[in-house]
């Protein structure tokens, strides 16, 4: 089924999954319920690798919906790492001189 994006004058823009013989009906705003207006959008073509398409993919969610990672990640031996901290003098080798 196409994907429509509608918008709501209160809420801004949202998308629905919907047959194609219900394209011209209003949707209703996820949020408060009121009609949206059908946006006339680009269509999302199948053009380029797999891998390429997947990857457009997930870097289009993360523009809107961020992963947050909430742990450090394990060292090779499957310990978290520890953090450290640098003091001011010499912490950071590639720093020399500033």
């Amino acid at each position: 089924m196409p994907i429509y994006e509608f918008e709501c004058t209160d809420h801004g823009s949202f998308e629905l999954t919907r047959p194609m013989a219900q394209m011209r009906e209003p949707a209703p705003c996820p949020d408060c319920g009121e009609h949206g207006k059908r946006l006339l959008s680009a269509p999302n073509l199948a053009t380029g690798s797999a891998v390429g398409r997947r990857v457009a993919a997930v870097n289009e969610r993360s523009q809107h919906e961020p992963r947050i990672v909430k742990r450090e990640a394990p060292r090779s031996n499957g310990e978290p790492a520890k953090r450290t901290v640098h003091s001011a003098r010499g912490g950071y080798p590639w720093a020399i001189g500033h």
